[in-house]
């Protein structure tokens, strides 16, 4: 039994360093490409998730009317700011808002990556999200990667709810992605 609970914990701190690398399904589960998506932004561009391969993202669900979401933003902004010269990039999508509200909240809080806007819901259906913020991170190659939640370090595909997304351990995290780019 000891052998057995000890490969598996040797099977997922393995999952974690390799991002789980899965031929070519599209899904939710760690390696798996994540689902593209296109969607207008706040800056008039159309962006899909593909448009950003190469880059390490993490990608936000908001709303502009979530307290929860309002308390995360600076953290987001930060951790932006810190990598976005290094091939890394917050893409925020709001979602039950209408672009007017999205965007006096962007610049509101000074939001210098891109706002994307999903008024009919289809992307956050591509990614089952259940509530706001909910958040995951996306490797270089477009893959869905198991991240230890900044919460409880447990590692998770999906982060539900906010974070400090500029903790020390969050940036170290982030670093070893782009290193591995």
């Amino acid at each position: 039994m000891k052998i057995l609970f000890a490969l598996l914990l040797l099977a997922s701190n393995l999952c974690f360093l390799s991002s789980c690398t899965r031929s070519s399904e599209t899904g939710l589960n760690p390696g798996d490409l994540a689902p593209d998506f296109k969607l207008p932004g706040l800056d008039s561009r159309e962006y899909s998730l593909s448009s950003f391969r190469g880059k390490v993202v993490l990608l936000n669900f908001w709303a502009s009317w979530c307290g929860p979401c309002v308390s995360e933003m600076p953290a987001l902004q930060r951790l932006h700011d810190q990598f976005k010269d290094q091939g890394f990039s917050v893409v925020a999508v709001g979602i039950d808002d209408e672009p007017g509200a999205l965007e006096e909240f962007r610049q509101k809080f000074g939001l210098s990556f891109p706002v994307l806007v999903d008024t009919t819901g289809v992307t956050k259906s591509g990614y089952k999200t259940t509530g706001v913020p909910e958040s995951f991170i996306i490797d270089a190659a477009g893959r869905m990667v198991m991240f230890p939640d900044p919460a409880d370090k447990q590692p998770v595909v999906r982060i539900t709810g906010p974070r400090e997304w500029d903790s020390p351990n969050v940036l170290s995290r982030i670093r070893a992605l782009l290193d591995k780019k």
